[in-house]
Parts: structure tokens; sequence; C-alpha cells
């Protein structure tokens, strides 16, 4: 009859699985948007400049949101000190005695967008269970 809707057999759960694939995807796309920064971060800190490791130190990861609309993570230095890691990031002209460069987070982070969308689909894989 017109009206009454279809439920056909195994259908009566549709609509819970549904809301746990939703929540997964959600899940999962935090989970390897911040796998993504922590990757980032660690080939960063192999990169910043060093006189006395403070800065180093300094690292910061902000994880992603797991239930936002628009999952960011973040990552910083400097705390405090956030204007002397900016100097140290940009001034090409900067001499590091002691080891690190300019552009220590930038470089990390432009070979992990080059890899996209290989890398991080892999990841977003890893982390859901629905995904294969």
């Amino acid at each position: 009859m017109a009206g009454d809707g279809i439920n056909p057999r195994g259908f009566d759960n549709l609509d819970k699985v549904f809301k746990q694939i939703g929540m997964d995807a959600r899940l999962s796309l935090s989970a390897a948007l911040f796998a993504s920064a922590v990757d980032v971060a660690n080939k960063a800190d192999t990169l910043v400049p060093v006189d006395e490791g403070i800065l180093r130190a300094s690292q910061s990861i902000t994880p992603p949101k797991t239930l936002g609309t628009n999952p960011t993570a973040r990552i910083t230095y400097g705390g405090p000190s956030a204007p002397y890691a900016l100097v140290q990031h940009e001034r090409l002209d900067y001499d590091h005695p002691k080891g690190g460069q300019a552009k220590y987070l930038e470089e990390p982070f432009l070979e992990e967008v080059g890899a996209w969308p290989t890398r991080f689909s892999a990841r977003l894989k890893l982390a859901s269970r629905y995904l294969r």
C-alpha cells in the first residue's frame, strides 16, 4: 500500500549501520589527519635550528576535534616565544652552526602535501573499520 514504506528483511538496522559508518568516517578522518601532523612534526624536529634545544622542545601538536565539521590539526613552535620561532623559520640568511635550517616546518609540510592523496588515503584506511 502507498505510504506504508518499504522494510525489506535485513534492512531494519540500516539506520544504525549508517550512523556507525558516519561516526567511523569522522573518527578515521581525525585520526588520519593527526597521524599526518605527527609525521610532519617529527620530520620538522630534525630540521629545527639548534642553539640550546629550547626551540625544538617547544613543539606542540593540537589534535583535531573528532566531531568537528572542519577538522584541523595544528603544529606550533615557540609557545610564548613564537615570534622567535617565526624569525628562525623565515630568515634564510641565518647561519645555524649547531644544526637545523630555516623553513623547518614548511619543508616537511610540503613533502606531506606532495604525497597527497596516496599517503593520507593509506592513513585513512588504517584508521577506519569500514574502508579497506
